[in-house]
C-alpha cells in the first residue's frame, strides 16, 4: 500500500503546502498537515529532502491508522500472558509461552504489507530517516499501546547489525528484519543491574568457532523478548567477556547457512512484568543457559566495547521514544479539543451576557489548557524531528550538535507531554478518568516513556556530568551558539522580536549557571553540582523548545497566508504562550542553580527514615 501510494504520488508536485488551504485533522489520532509543515516550512531546522513523497507517505500512514486504530483499547485491556505449558513442545520455531491479543499478529502483519517495515530500505522506499520518524509518528498515535514497539525495536535492530555486524551476520539476519520475517530486541537490563549496566551478571565464553560464544545469565524488562507470531527473534543483548561488556547476537532460534532455521536457543522465558501501560508489547524476563550451560551468541563489532556499539540502538531508540511521548501530546490535544467543542456547559461570566450555555472551549481556563498542550506536544515533536534530521547529517557539528539534544529528545517529551496528558484529561473533568474516552490509556502510555532508554535522572546526569563537558565544551558552547543565531535571526521581526529577546537573555543565564556548574565539578564538587541536575535539564529543555518554537513562530509569520490563516496563527499564539508560561521559569531556576546549596546532596536516609 505505502509503495503503490508514494509511487503514483511522486509525481505531483506536492511540495511544501501554504497553509492558507490548512484544514482540521482528518484523524482524530494525528494530524499530518501540521508534520507536513513542520518538516518543509521551518527553516534553519530540517534539512531539505524532496518533498514530493511526504504528503503521500503520511497519507497512507494516516489511512492504516484510521483503518485499524479502534484495535488499540483491546490489547490495553486485554494484556499479554504467560503460559508456560504452550512451550512445551518446542518443535514450532514460533512456540512460545507468550500469549497475545489475537488481533496483534494481522495488525503487524498489515503493517508489513504496507511497506512500513522497509522505509528506510535501499530496495524498498528508500525515504529519508527523518520522513520516517514522522510516518512512525503517525502510526504511533492510534496505538498507544505500544504494539507497534514490536516494529521499531526491530528496525533499530537492524540499524545496529547494519552498522557494526560482521558481514557475516548481516547477510544471514538482516533482511529478515526488515522485510517482517523476524523480530528483534535490544536485551540489556538484569534484575540486580536496573539502569546500571556496569552492574551486569550476564556471561560469554567464547566456544573457539570465530565470534561464537556461549552465554548464561538472565534478563530484565525485555520488551518484545517473545510472541509466537513470528519463527525467530533476534535479541541485541550485553554480556561481559573477560575484555569487558560485549555486545551479541542471540537468535531465539539458530541459523543454519542455507538461511534455514536450526536448533531451538537455549533460553527460556520465565515470565511477563504486568505494566501499567503499554501493555501491547510483552516485557519479559527470561535466563539463558539453563539447559546445556549457554545459549549461542555471535558476537558484535569488539569484545568490551558493547556500549559503544548498543548505544547506536540506544540513541535511536531515544528519538522513538521522545516521538512516542509527544505524539501522546499531540492525541491528547485533539481528544480533548474534540470534546471541548462539542462539551456545552456553563455560562459567560461577562455581565450582560446571554445566560445560555456555551461549549466549554470559550471558556478561558478551558483554553488556557489546550493551548498548554499544544505548546508542549508541538514543540517537542519540533525537537524530536530536528534531532532526526540532524542524525542523517554527515557534518562534525551536527554530530556534535546532537550529542547534547539526545538527552532533552529523550526526556523533556516524556516529561511534558504527560504532563500534557494531565490536562487533556482535566479539559473532560469526570470523563476524562473513564475508560468512555482514550485520555486514561494515552496517559498511562504516555507514563512509561519517563522510564523508557533512561530515567530523566540518567538523562540529566549525562547532560551535566557530561555533554556539558564534551569536547572540551564545544558541544554544549555549539548548542547556546545554535540558539543564539536563531535569536538574531528572529530579532527583528514584529512577530517574533520580543520573543527573541526573552530567549536571549534566558540563554545568557543558562550559559552563566552552566559554566558556574562546571566549575565546581573541576574543583571537585561533583556531588552537589550534580544534586540539581534535573533543574538543569529542564532549564536547557526549556531553552531548546523555546528555541523550537521561535523558529515555529517566524515561519508561520513570514508565510503570506498568515492573515487569513488561523493554523499559522495559532503557531505564533502557541510559541507566546510557552514563553509567557515555561521558558519565563528559567531564569530562576539559573539563578537558584548559581546561588543555592542543595538541599538534596545533605539529606541523607536517615532524614527520610526518622
Amino acid at each position: 500500500m505505502l509503495q503503490q501510494t508514494a509511487r503514483a504520488l511522486r509525481a505531483r508536485a506536492l511540495s511544501r503546502r501554504t497553509l492558507s488551504s490548512y484544514s482540521p485533522p482528518s484523524s482524530r489520532f494525528c494530524d499530518i498537515n501540521d508534520l507536513n509543515w513542520q518538516l518543509h516550512s521551518v527553516p534553519h531546522l530540517i534539512a531539505p529532502f524532496d518533498a514530493s513523497m511526504t504528503m503521500p507517505v503520511l497519507e497512507a500512514a494516516e489511512s492504516f491508522v484510521n483503518a485499524h486504530g479502534h484495535l488499540d483499547p483491546l490489547f490495553d485491556v486485554h494484556e499479554s500472558k504467560f503460559e508456560p505449558a504452550r512451550i512445551s513442545d518446542k518443535s514450532s520455531p514460533s512456540a512460545s509461552p507468550i500469549v497475545l491479543h489475537p488481533e496483534t499478529k494481522p495488525l503487524l502483519d498489515e503493517y508489513v504489507a504496507a511497506g512500513f517495515t522497509q522505509m528506510q530500505d535501499p530496495d524498498g522506499m528508500d525515504l529519508p530517516y527523518t520522513l520516517t520518524c514522522a510516518v512512525n509518528a503517525v502510526t504511533s498515535s492510534a496505538f498507544t499501546s505500544g504494539v507497534l514497539g514490536h516494529w521499531t525495536l526491530t528496525q533499530c535492530a537492524a540499524n545496529l547489525l547494519a552498522e557494526h555486524g560482521s558481514p557475516e551476520l548481516v547477510s544471514k539476519y538482516h533482511a529478515k528484519l526488515i522485510d517482517g520475517s523476524w523480530t528483534g530486541t535490544m536485551a540489556l537490563s538484569e534484575t540486580q543491574a536496573g539502569s546500571s549496566l556496569l552492574e551486569i551478571r550476564t556471561k560469554a565464553t567464547p566456544t573457539g568457532n570465530p565470534g561464537e560464544y556461549k552465554i548464561k545469565g538472565a534478563k530484565m524488562w525485555t520488551s518484545g523478548a517473545d510472541h509466537g507470531m513470528y519463527d525467530n527473534v533476534i535479541h541485541m543483548l550485553l554480556a561481559k567477556t573477560e575484555a569487558g561488556i560485549s555486545l551479541f547476537l542471540v537468535p531465539k532460534n539458530l541459523v543454519n547457512d542455507d538461511g534455514s532455521l536450526g536448533a531451538r536457543n537455549d533460553y527460556e522465558i520465565n515470565g511477563v512484568n504486568h505494566k501499567m501501560g503499554c501493555r501491547g508489547l510483552a516485557n519479559c524476563y527470561w535466563s539463558l543457559g539453563d539447559e546445556t550451560g549457554g545459549a549461542t551468541g555471535f558476537l558484535i563489532g569488539e569484545e568490551g566495547k558493547g556500549l559503544n556499539c548498543m548505544f547506536f540502538m540506544m540513541n535511536e531508540m531515544r528519538i522513538h521514544v521522545g516521538i512516542g511521548a509527544a505524539v501522546c501530546g499531540k492525541r491528547g490535544l485533539q481528544e480533548s479539543l474534540t470534546y471541548a467543542v462539542d462539551r456545552i456547559q456553563g455560562r459567560r461570566k461577562q455581565p450582560n451576557s446571554p445566560s445560555k450555555p456555551i461549549p466549554i472551549i470559550e471558556h478561558n481556563d478551558v483554553k488556557r489548557m489546550l493551548l498548554q498542550q499544544k505548546a508542549y506536544s508541538e514543540g517537542a515533536m519540533m525537537l524530536c524531528l530536528f534531532a532526526a534530521s540532524l542524525s542523517e547529517s554527515s557534518e562534525k557539528s551536527d554530530k556534535l550538535l546532537l550529542e547534547v539534544l539526545i538527552p532533552l529528545v529523550k526526556s523533556w517529551p516524556s516529561e511534558w507531554c504527560l504532563e500534557a496528558n494531565k490536562w487533556a484529561i482535566q479539559v473532560l473533568g469526570g470523563y476524562g478518568f473513564t475508560r468512555d474516552f482514550p485520555l486514561e490509556q494515552i496517559y498511562r502510555d504516555n507514563r512509561l516513556n519517563m522510564i523508557h532508554e533512561g530515567t530523566a535522572g540518567i538523562q540529566s546526569l549525562d547532560l551535566l556530568g557530561r555533554k556539558t563537558m564534551l569536547a572540551d565544551g564545544a558541544a554544549f558552547k555549539l548548542f547556546l551558539s545554535r540558539v543564539g543565531e536563531a535569536c538574531e535571526r528572529h530579532s527583528s521581526d514584529p512577530a517574533t522580536s520580543a520573543l527573541s529577546a526573552q530567549l536571549a537573555s534566558a540563554t545568557e543565564k543558562l550559559a552563566d549557571t552552566t559554566l558556574h556548574l562546571v566549575t565546581k565539578m573541576v574543583a571537585g564538587e561533583v556531588d552537589e553540582a550534580l544534586a540539581s541536575s534535573h533543574d538543569f535539564l529542564n532549564a536547557v529543555g526549556h531553552i531548546a523548545v523555546g528555541w523550537m518554537w521561535i523558529e515555529q513562530a517566524g515561519a508561520a509569520a513570514a508565510d503570506p497566508a498568515y492573515e487569513e490563516s488561523h493554523f499559522l496563527q495559532g503557531k505564533v499564539l502557541a510559541a507566546k504562550y510557552f514563553y509567557e508560561n515555561d521558558l519565563s521559569k528559567v531564569p530562576e531556576v539559573c539563578s537558584r542553580l548559581r546561588n543555592s546549596v542543595s538541599v538534596v546532596n545533605s539529606t541523607t536516609a536517615s532524614h527520610l527514615l526518622h
